[in-house]
């Protein structure tokens, strides 16, 4: 969900308004026109998205259907129709609002389906992992900055196209991944000790001295408060001048 908060603040190409034509005959028509689109490579390289903005908001369900066409360079393009140089179609069918995408392989037309995507008024989002686009590598880590592509939007005979004859855009970075807000373990296991005060040898003794003057108080209050021994007193003697008696 992060990543579909941060996207409306990337910028995106432009497409001229009003370019929608005739599947067939390439004669002006009206249909779902797209006005722009971001092709970002996500999360480390690692996921492919694609954001289209349309000139009106999209009608789900509608015969509405969005191709991204891409080219993986490692592997040969293919042509189909009038489509060439893909090798992968990252597709939308506007049936319903669960309807996946599906990632159809060139030239055997293998095909596997992921998340549906984001659609909100006038923008749709597709959002695709590299491991299911371009195949996972022997590491399991897949760059989805190499591939190229680009953008045919179908709704009955209408067509609009984003890009050139063939997949020539490239993916732009997207934002950076927000950092997990939980401690990591290593963390956790070894937290930090404060070092200790210059002053704590001081303060223990003074509590210490303290504490002892506490416990000794009872027994000097029991001993003022003992009564002396008959036949003592505490008055000094009287004291007589010797001499004789006369």
């Amino acid at each position: 969900m992060a990543l579909l908060v941060v996207a409306p603040l990337l910028l995106a190409a432009k497409d001229p308004r009003g370019d929608v034509v005739s599947c067939a005959s390439g004669a002006s028509v009206r249909g779902p026109d797209i006005v722009a689109v971001r092709g970002d490579a996500r999360e480390l390289r690692t996921v492919a998205a694609w954001r289209l903005t349309f000139a009106r908001p999209v009608d789900v369900p509608s015969d509405l259907r969005i191709d991204v066409l891409v080219r993986d360079p490692r592997l040969p393009p293919v042509t189909r129709g009038d489509e060439r140089g893909m090798n992968r179609i990252v597709r939308w069918d506007a049936t319903g609002d669960d309807a996946t995408i599906a990632i159809i392989w060139l030239p055997h037309d293998g095909a596997t389906s992921f998340d549906p995507p984001s659609v909100e008024g006038r923008t749709v989002a597709l959002i695709v992992p590299g491991r299911l686009l371009l195949g996972e590598s022997a590491n399991g880590v897949e760059s989805v900055r190499r591939a190229r592509w680009s953008v045919v939007v179908r709704a009955g005979g209408a067509c609009d196209r984003f890009g050139g004859d063939v997949p020539s855009e490239r993916l732009a970075l997207g934002p950076k991944p927000s950092p997990s807000p939980l401690p990591s373990l290593s963390a956790s296991a070894s937290p930090t000790v404060p070092p200790p005060r210059a002053d704590s040898g001081f303060s223990r003794l003074v509590v210490a001295v303290v504490l002892f003057g506490l416990a000794a108080l009872p027994f000097w209050l029991a001993r003022r408060s003992r009564p002396a021994p008959r036949g003592s007193s505490s008055r000094p003697p009287d004291t007589k001048p010797q001499g004789g008696d006369g």
